[in-house]
């Protein structure tokens, strides 16, 4: 079985046939014990790789929830604030209004308690010039006439004439004057 051709090349059979069934041990032995364990670990470390880009997007997606929360939160906040302030500002307002109506409530009260005391006065003040104009009217009276009327008729005759005359106008002007 001796081939001329291989021969004639110093190709030896038996050997090509031994190192390819050296070859082929060796390929499986290498399968077994070195591509295996590295095909292995390499399937690892894309796993590895796999499951850090699938942390990192759980994470990206928590944080983005997060953010989302503490936006809704920040939103409630300013809601809560703005209402805050505005009740503030309607109570306020709401006092403002109390405190000037009361104020315009004791203004008019004072007001009226000012006219009824002035009008107190003038009420005193007119007895008290007709007092005084009974007294000048009975001096008069008692130098033109004398003594033939008694003083106590006197002045019920002029009061007599200062009613009358108030009552028509002719005293006010009178007394005004």
């Amino acid at each position: 079985m001796d081939n001329p051709l291989l021969t004639s090349l110093n190709i030896d059979p038996k050997s090509i046939l031994i190192n390819m069934v050296g070859f082929v041990l060796l390929l499986v032995i290498c399968q077994k014990l070195v591509f295996g364990p590295i095909a292995k670990l390499l399937a690892e470390r894309a796993a590895d790789i796999n499951a850090g880009y699938d942390k990192i997007d759980a994470d990206q997606k928590a944080m983005e929830t997060a953010r989302d929360d503490y936006q809704r939160r920040l939103n409630a906040i300013e809601e809560e604030r703005r209402e805050t302030v505005q009740k503030a500002i309607n109570e306020a307002q709401a006092t403002r209004d109390q405190i000037v109506h009361e104020a315009q409530a004791r203004a008019q009260e004072m007001v009226s308690r000012a006219e009824m005391d002035v009008a107190h006065e003038r009420e005193q003040a007119m007895i008290a010039l007709r007092g005084q104009v009974i007294d000048l009217a009975l001096g008069a009276t008692t130098r033109l006439i004398g003594d033939g009327l008694d003083e106590t008729r006197q002045r019920r005759l002029i009061d007599d004439f200062i009613t009358a005359g108030t009552s028509n106008g002719t005293a006010t002007a009178t007394v005004g004057a």
